[in-house]
C-alpha cells in the first residue's frame, strides 16, 4: 500500500510530504545516523563496557521512527559490541507511520543493514491500539512503537513504565526545528527529562539556540561538538538532575 506521506527523489530519497523534508540522505544516511546517534552517545564503547556477568536492560528513546534507519543502526551496533546477556529495549515514538512497503524501500538502500531491515519488516505493523511491540533477535532486541503525538507518546512511555528505572541514551530526530517545531517543543524537553536520569545521555543533530535553552532548562548539560557531512555541528547531552 502507497501512502500520501513519501516522495522519493531521483536519487532515492525519502521526503516527507508533510514536512518538506528529507528522512535521511540517500549518499551517507547510514554513516550520519551511526555517527550523530549512535557516536554522538558513545555506544559503541557503551555497549562493549556492559557486564557480560549479568542479564541487563539498556534502553534507548527515541523521537520519530520514520523509515526505521536509526533504530537499523542502532540494533546492528548492539549486535556487534554488546553482551549476549543483555537486551535491547527500543523505544521510539511516531505520528505519521509509513505503510511497510515503503518502510522497505527506504530500508533498501542499505544493504549493510539488510538483517536488520529484513527483521524488522518481517514484524513490522501499524495497530488499531497506538503501540506495537516487536520482539527481535529472539527476543534480545524489542522494539515498541507508540504511534501518536510525541508529547502524548512520551507521556505513554512514562505512565505505562516502559523505560524504568530510564532511559540510557535519547536519540533526538524528527524533521527540522524550522519545519517542525512541535518535536522540539518545551512539553517534548519535559518529557524527555521525565524519562532521563543518572547517565542518561542524548544526541541530537540540530544545533537550533532554542532547542539547547529547552534542553538545559530541564537539567540536560548540553555540549555543540563537530557534525557529520553537511552539517558541521550537533549536539551532545547528559541528564544532570
Amino acid at each position: 500500500m502507497k501512502s500520501s506521506l513519501i516522495k522519493w527523489d531521483s536519487q532515492g530519497t525519502p521526503y516527507s510530504v508533510v514536512f518538506d523534508d528529507m528522512y535521511f540522505c540517500a549518499v551517507n544516511g547510514y554513516e550520519d545516523a551511526l555517527y550523530v546517534f549512535c557516536g554522538g552517545n558513545h555506544l559503541e564503547e557503551r555497549f562493549k563496557n556492559l557486564d557480560p556477568a549479568r542479564a541487563g536492560v539498556f534502553t534507548i528513546v527515541e523521537t520519530g521512527f520514520g523509515t526505521g534507519l536509526i533504530f537499523c543502526v542502532a540494533w546492528k551496533l548492539w549486535n556487534e559490541h554488546a553482551p549476549v546477556s543483555w537486551k535491547l529495549n527500543f523505544l521510539s515514538v511516531e505520528k505519521y507511520p509509513l505503510p511497510l512497503a515503503e518502510l522497505k524501500q527506504a530500508l533498501s538502500v542499505w544493504t549493510i543493514l539488510k538483517p536488520q531491515a529484513d527483521g524488522l519488516a518481517a514484524r513490522y505493523k501499524v495497530p488499531s491500539d497506538k503501540k506495537g511491540t516487536f520482539d527481535l533477535e529472539g527476543g534480545r532486541v524489542r522494539l515498541t512503537i507508540v504511534f501518536d503525538d510525541i508529547v502524548l507518546g512520551l507521556g505513554t512511555i512514562a505512565q505505562e513504565g516502559l523505560a524504568s528505572p530510564h532511559a540510557d541514551a535519547l536519540f533526538l530526530d524528527g524533521f527540522s526545528p524550522a519545519k517542525n517545531p512541535e518535536m522540539w517543543s518545551e512539553e517534548v524537553c519535559a518529557g524527555l527529562a521525565r524519562l532521563s536520569g543518572a547517565g542518561t545521555t542524548l544526541a541530537t543533530f540540530t544545533v537550533a539556540g532554542w532547542v539547547r535553552r529547552g534542553l538545559e532548562a530541564q537539567g540536560f548539560a548540553i555540549e555543540k561538538v563537530t557534525g557529520y557531512g553537511c552539517k558541521n555541528e550537533m549536539l551532545e547531552g547528559r541528564f544532570k538532575h
